[in-house]
């Protein structure tokens, strides 16, 4: 059975988490917050019967949160804070008996130098795995759009081999902006299948995303439009992958608007679930 989550990106302010309660979840994911929050959040959750999840970075660091996550580099200071990070939020996910931890990788930031790119990439997934191994928390590698080396189904597929206990956490934003001849959301479905535990459901184009970043997910855009067409796309997602969860990771909405979006993934959710097991 897929479960519907949400991410606190949703949130305009990040500290409501009764807000959440709106969508209705089974998960949310918390993104970016200090370990001083862990009490509320697992208060919250265990109050609402609600299973967390975390997304990278969560800091023990009493201080602001660090401003980039930059797991692959160049500069090698960024990369051994990123692990730092990823390590104190698998332990974090561990104490909250987490659902999973995402990942951003590799670094979306320029620039995009070549040499030692796949080596830093390499130490870094290897040293996560492990991490997932011993505090027994699934760790899922989100896909990103921006880094010219590592951005397809195909490289993500490369970098992953090695790493088996890694899962995947698909983006769909993120894959759509690659573009269909570059593989978008059914090229990685078909590249890793169940290895996909979580999807980021949300719903952007190429041009609007620099302006609106992630937008609610709606049954009406199409793809000749130049949006994902979720009405369409998520069902064969759904039948090729067989996902944990869905995550609704749109931005803030108005008041009351929030049961809409949440109300058709779950249809979704339960026309897949009742097709699987007949």
């Amino acid at each position: 059975m897929t479960l519907l989550g949400v991410s606190t990106a949703v949130l305009a302010d990040r500290d409501d988490f009764a807000a959440l309660l709106a969508y209705r979840p089974d998960v949310v994911e918390f993104y970016g917050y200090r370990a001083d929050a862990l009490p509320a959040i697992a208060r919250f959750c265990d109050e609402n019967g609600i299973r967390p999840a975390l997304h990278t970075p969560v800091s023990r660091d009493p201080a602001a949160l660090p401003r980039r996550f930059a797991p692959t580099g160049p500069d090698p200071r960024e990369a051994a804070a990123a692990l730092r990070l990823t390590e104190a939020t698998v332990r974090c996910a561990a104490e909250l008996g987490a659902l999973h931890v995402v990942v951003h990788f590799p670094s979306p930031y320029p620039p995009y130098p070549q040499e030692g790119f796949e080596e830093a990439g390499q130490e870094f997934l290897a040293a996560t795995a492990a991490l997932a191994r011993e505090h027994r928390v699934p760790v899922l590698v989100e896909n990103l759009s921006a880094h010219p080396l590592l951005c397809t189904p195909e490289q993500y597929h490369r970098a992953l081999a090695a790493h088996p206990d890694l899962g995947v956490c698909l983006d769909l934003g993120h894959a759509h902006l690659l573009g269909a001849d570059r593989g978008a959301p059914l090229g990685f479905a078909d590249a890793f299948g169940r290895r996909i535990r979580s999807m980021h459901v949300y719903e952007t184009t190429a041009d609007r995303y620099p302006h609106h970043g992630h937008e609610p997910a709606d049954p009406g855009r199409t793809r000749a439009e130049g949006h994902l067409g979720l009405a369409d796309l998520l069902p064969e997602l759904l039948r090729r992958t067989h996902p944990v969860v869905l995550v609704m990771e749109h931005g803030p909405v108005a008041a009351g608007a929030e049961s809409a979006v949440a109300d058709w993934l779950r249809e979704l959710i339960h026309h897949h679930d009742a097709g699987a097991t007949t």
